[in-house]
């Protein structure tokens, strides 16, 4: 399915391919956690301020994680 780009963040395309690679979406998921301020300690600025939480990253590789349950899910189930 192609984007219209009217999906939220997580629901395009690159979330589809990393839910074959959960290496890299629990590292994601490990290190884009929030701060004490509401803000991704991974996505820091130089200045210091970070996106706030949850930031695109965490968010695609959330989606990603829950499209690999559902693929496994599946292939479990026979769907």
């Amino acid at each position: 399915m192609a984007s219209t780009g009217s999906e939220p963040v997580g629901q395009g395309p690159m979330a589809g391919e990393l839910a074959g690679m959960p290496g890299v979406w629990r590292r994601l998921l490990a290190a884009h956690v929030p701060d004490r301020l509401g803000r991704c300690a991974a996505c820091r600025t130089a200045g210091g301020s970070g996106a706030r939480w949850p930031c695109s990253l965490h968010s695609v590789a959330a989606e990603a994680q829950r499209l690999h349950a559902l693929r496994l899910g599946q292939a479990v189930g026979g769907e």
